[in-house]
């Protein structure tokens, strides 16, 4: 090879290890800036606030003009009014925006907690469905006196579970009646319990008490979620949808159209234009078609398009075992949020880790009824996890996965199978 062509051949080379190398250190830095902007623009967030943590951030609200404007850095916008966010992706001149919500829902103001926290960031939407005027705001309470001594009750109702009790004579702090207003909520030390509005001191400021009953709505308790689905060279920088509820209270929202309880870490991505994925990187995800989804996990979305909506989900699919793509997610979401909680003085969260995936290597004549009892587990959910088709046979040496030991033995018959596999089967 003449000298000249090796020498070109070289310096294309260097060119393109360069370019490589400039790359991997560009590789989250819009991340990290994002991340550092949490600690320097989003302390003391208030309860249905947003803060904006990097540009770009479009916000529309209703009631107004309808016209989308764009939010500086900084800023700490009102909920009840948001109509539509989006967050920008990665771009040469500094993209990437990234928003946080924290969500009151209908807690106490006692409650010292984060409460709830959404993290909106890279290619995103977020349309909040909840209109203001159907908005239910919890006050400062109020301080009253028992006339005579009564339980607390953990529900208003007919029925109520007695939680404790409160003596003729003793204060106690209240917010809001229940929709009949026959029960206070009482809500001392950020504790929640009911009372019968009869047996407490009635005073007048007590009248312009809320109402909030079972169909009381909190800001973005509808929502719908997109993101972009377009690969991304850097990983890092890949949309980011998610949500992580207080330890220990699952919150229920309507996703998309569809009613799920989220408790309490998880992540949203639109993996194709007709699929979300959903992720739970701690505690556990039900839907109100009865799938279920543990840390670990992540279930699909199919999404149709509807007169009501532009991406409503159909169904959600069953739980499957999280990528590792889906996991990492899970850490740059849990990131976000700690550096929330450091700088608003709340206590920092951790992923759930997982415990290796249990395996099973069936013995001759072995069925799937003495495996599932062997590790007290169901027959459904291991017919599930290994895709195992009609008439289950097994055989010997064939290696299956075991979901969910020790979560309690159920047959066939007692677990709901996809329709591909028939209970009758």
């Amino acid at each position: 090879m003449p000298r000249s062509c090796l020498l070109l051949a070289l310096a294309t080379l260097l060119s393109g290890l360069s370019l490589l190398s400039a790359q991997g250190e560009r590789c989250g830095a819009l991340v990290e800036r994002a991340l550092a902007g949490i600690e320097q623009h989003c302390a003391n967030l208030q309860r249905d606030r947003l803060c904006i943590a990097q540009a770009p951030v479009s916000l529309e609200f209703a009631g107004g003009d309808g016209e989308p404007r764009l939010a500086a850095p900084g800023e700490q916008v009102p909920l009840a009014n948001l109509a539509r966010l989006r967050t920008g992706a990665a771009a040469a001149d500094g993209g990437w925006g990234m928003a946080l919500l924290r969500l009151g829902r209908l807690l106490p103001q006692t409650d010292s907690g984060a409460g709830t926290i959404l993290l909106v960031a890279g290619a995103a939407e977020l349309i909040n469905e909840i209109p203001p005027e159907r908005v239910k705001t919890i006050g400062a309470p109020l301080s009253t006196v028992a006339l005579e001594e009564t339980l607390r009750f953990k529900l208003p109702g007919v029925i109520p579970a007695p939680v404790g009790a409160l003596a003729a004579g003793e204060l106690t702090l209240v917010d809001a009646y229940d929709s009949s207003g026959d029960w206070l909520r009482s809500v001392d030390g950020g504790a929640i319990s009911w009372l019968p509005s009869a047996k407490l001191a009635r005073l007048q400021a007590m009248a312009a008490l809320p109402r909030i009953g079972l169909g009381a709505s909190f800001p973005l308790q509808a929502l719908s979620l997109a993101t972009s689905f377009a690969h991304t060279e850097c990983s890092a920088e890949e949309p980011l949808i998610a949500l992580q509820s207080p330890a220990g209270d699952a919150i229920s929202l309507s996703v998309n159209g569809v009613d799920i309880s989220i408790g309490s870490l998880v992540t949203f991505q639109q993996v194709h234009p007709s699929a979300l994925s959903l992720t739970v990187h701690r505690g556990e995800v039900t839907t109100i078609f009865g799938g279920r989804a543990r840390a670990g996990e992540s279930m699909v979305g199919i999404l149709v398009e509807s007169p009501e909506r532009e991406n409503g989900i159909l169904e959600w699919s069953g739980a499957l075992p999280a990528s590792a793509a889906e996991m990492a997610r899970g850490e740059r979401a849990q990131e976000a949020f700690n550096r929330l909680a450091r700088v608003n003085g709340w206590g920092e969260g951790a992923l759930q880790q997982q415990p290796p995936p249990v395996t099973h290597f069936v013995a001759a004549g072995e069925g799937l009824y003495p495996i599932a009892e062997q590790y007290d587990t169901s027959v459904a959910s291991i017919v599930i996890a290994n895709e195992l088709e009609r008439p289950f046979v097994l055989f010997r040496g064939q290696e299956l996965l075991i979901p969910e030991p020790g979560s309690g033995f159920a047959g066939l018959h007692e677990v709901p199978l996809p329709p591909a596999m028939p209970a009758d089967a």
